[in-house]
């Protein structure tokens, strides 16, 4: 069917490994009805569904790579279908109840890993979220708390700016005293060594003429005698 359809509807890859449909509606228009009862391409690609073809996706990696000529490209690929190897035709065939039901289960497989990477990705973009605003508060408080800490650290620095000069004028004051009272106490101690010396010295004697005169000593009621003539 392939190597008989016209290559501008349908035609084999360059590797010959799969074939492509390039025109949908004319190769259902005109190839479908040679060899099937109808024109359904979405008919004939469930068929090839049952007999285990896979469609490709040709999807470019880079936006560059996109071409729209081949975008609306359709392709089919099974292992046994391959160019200019009819022999391998014998091992294709159509698909038991078991081996659908395997095939459904596999695609049900694939559909719960789709699910569980969607849902694991999302997971990741939630925890990357909540980390995110989780660091983002974390270094607020930080430098709140750096700001209160700084604030702190200049009033504790000013407290004990205004303690020392406080604690200065204090000393002063004590020093002040100290020398007052070394002063009054110094005076006391004087006072009572000076009251303790007057008590203890001997009371003083009415005053005494030791004057001698040269006459003899002249009674109460007697006359003194008249002095003798040196010159005799």
């Amino acid at each position: 069917m392939i190597d008989r359809a016209d290559p501008t509807i349908a035609t084999w890859s360059v590797s010959g490994d799969s074939f492509v449909v390039k025109h949908v509606e004319k190769f259902a228009a005109s190839v479908l009805p040679q060899y099937f009862k109808h024109s359904n391409f979405s008919s004939f690609a469930r068929q090839l569904n049952f007999y285990g073809f896979r469609k490709l996706k040709a999807e470019p990696i880079l936006t560059a790579d996109f071409d729209a000529r081949t975008a609306c490209y359709v392709r089919f690929y099974h292992e046994k279908f391959q160019k200019d190897r009819p022999e391998l035709l014998q091992y294709i065939k159509r698909a038991t109840k078991s081996d659908q039901q395997s095939k459904d289960d596999v695609e049900s497989l694939k559909m719960e890993i789709s699910n569980l990477k969607e849902c694991i990705s999302n997971l990741s973009q939630e925890y990357d979220r909540k980390l995110s605003d989780m660091s983002f508060n974390l270094n607020r408080k930080i430098s709140s708390i750096s700001s209160d800490y700084d604030k702190l650290n200049v009033l504790v620095q000013q407290m004990l700016a205004a303690k020392g000069e406080e604690f200065y004028h204090l000393q002063q004051r004590c020093v002040t005293q100290s020398c007052q009272l070394s002063k009054e106490a110094m005076m006391r101690s004087l006072s009572e060594v000076a009251c303790m010396s007057l008590q203890t010295s001997p009371p003083l004697r009415p005053h005494q003429s030791t004057t001698q005169t040269s006459g003899p000593v002249v009674q109460a009621g007697e006359k003194r005698p008249a002095p003798e003539n040196f010159a005799d």
